[in-house]
């Protein structure tokens, strides 16, 4: 299969997954167009799709939850994602939209900052904030 054997809604949605500005696409020629453009193939897709649906069947793992964390124990810091991913998985931590705050050790932190882009230290009232 590819990307010419699907519907133009289909596509505004991988596009939308991949974060390619289609406004400017108006028909489905130019939509699979600007995802080539974009270096989005349709493996690479196909690859993103099932890696999510294989990870829905999965027990998702712990993040803070929906209690703020107001006390970080010595040696810990809260990391938030600002990335636009609608989950984010990196070393043991998986990061949400739902859920961008994880409490984690400085090392854990470093490393992610250190080897990641879109992610930075938060503060206990942000997190309070956010899940108010």
């Amino acid at each position: 299969m590819s990307f010419n054997n699907m519907k133009l809604e289909e596509l505004r949605k991988v596009a939308e997954t991949f974060a390619v500005d289609h406004e400017s696409a108006k028909n489905k020629a130019d939509l699979v167009a600007l995802l080539a453009e974009e270096g989005v193939s349709y493996d690479m897709y196909s690859s993103f799709n099932n890696a999510e649906k294989a990870e829905a069947e999965l027990e998702p793992r712990k993040t803070t939850g929906s209690k703020p964390v107001t006390e970080l124990k010595g040696g810990q810091v809260l990391v938030k994602m600002e990335r636009m991913n609608p989950r984010y998985d990196v070393n043991e931590f998986t990061f949400t939209k739902e859920n961008p705050f994880i409490v984690m050790s400085e090392k854990d932190a470093q490393e992610i900052f250190d080897t990641q882009e879109g992610f930075r230290l938060a503060t206990p009232k942000e997190v309070q904030e956010f899940y108010s």
